[in-house]
This record gives C-alpha cells, sequence and structure tokens, in this order.
C-alpha cells in the first residue's frame, strides 16, 4: 500500500478526499470547510510529521490513529469548532514538539498524555480552558518544559475519579 485516502464531510453534506502517500510528511487540511473527518488511514503513515487542519468546523475528532504516527512532531488543531478532545494517542508520539488548540469550543483538557511526549515545546490553548491532568503525574521528574510552565494552570486529578 502506497496511498491512503483520507476522507472528510463538509458543512455543505459533501463528501471529498484526499490522497496522501504514506511516505509523506506533512498532511494539510486547512480551510476545507470540515465538518467530519476519519483520520482512520493515518495508522499507515509513520513518517507523518506534521498534520494541520485548521480553520474548519470540526466539532469532534478522533485522534486514535495518531497512535501510530511515530513521527509526529506537529499537530495544528486550532480555529475549529472542538467542544472536547482526547489526547492519549498523543502519548505514543515521542517526538511532538508543537501542539495548537487555540480557537475552538473547549472548556477542559486532559494534558495527562503530553506528559509523555519529552520534546514537547509549545502547547497553544485558550487562556479560559482548563487543563486538568493525572495527579500522579505531578511526582515525575521529567517534565517538557512547557507543562513546567502551566503548573499553575493544571488541575490534578486523581485517577480514581
Amino acid at each position: 500500500m502506497e496511498e491512503v485516502i483520507i476522507r472528510f464531510r463538509t458543512t455543505n453534506g459533501l463528501e471529498q478526499s484526499r490522497v496522501l502517500s504514506v511516505h509523506e510528511s506533512a498532511l494539510n487540511l486547512d480551510l476545507r470547510n470540515i465538518a467530519e473527518i476519519d483520520l482512520l488511514p493515518l495508522v499507515w503513515c509513520s513518517k507523518l510529521e506534521r498534520l494541520s487542519i485548521r480553520y474548519n468546523h470540526l466539532v469532534e475528532i478522533d485522534l486514535s490513529p495518531l497512535s501510530k504516527c511515530v513521527s509526529l512532531e506537529v499537530l495544528h488543531l486550532n480555529h475549529n469548532e472542538l467542544v472536547k478532545v482526547d489526547l492519549h494517542p498523543l502519548s505514543d508520539c515521542p517526538h511532538l514538539r508543537e501542539v495548537d488548540l487555540r480557537n475552538n469550543h473547549l472548556s477542559s483538557v486532559d494534558i495527562s498524555p503530553l506528559f509523555h511526549c519529552s520534546e514537547l515545546e509549545t502547547l497553544l490553548l485558550d487562556d479560559d480552558v482548563t487543563l486538568t491532568a493525572d495527579l500522579l503525574l505531578r511526582s515525575i521528574g521529567s517534565w517538557p518544559d512547557v507543562l513546567v510552565g502551566l503548573f499553575h494552570r493544571i488541575l490534578w486529578k486523581s485517577s480514581h475519579m
């Protein structure tokens, strides 16, 4: 398999797609009027370094296929309408350096998975978004610097809640 097809639906209900070589390092789906997207084919894209789906109309997105994108460095999901996002698949992306979630409708984001991303340098979120993290992570010693800078904003939660 040399190519995969990323399928998405626009706010007008049109089904569209983007053909992507499994060897490509970047996928840009900015400004496509996307309301829904299926990222499952990205499990075959282990060389993907940059994923940008900015300025669309996504209310939700399943990031689980990104756990297979072990080369992922940059994830831009800003300027959408996301109300929640599960970042857990990103804990399998050891080279992740930048995540942008600004200008969405997020009220809270669990950033626990990002503690496993030792190369993380940039995490961009709106100021009114509540950051939560697993209380057990509070005692680990090697955090990405960007998370150290956000320490005062994190609401620590017990994993037994």
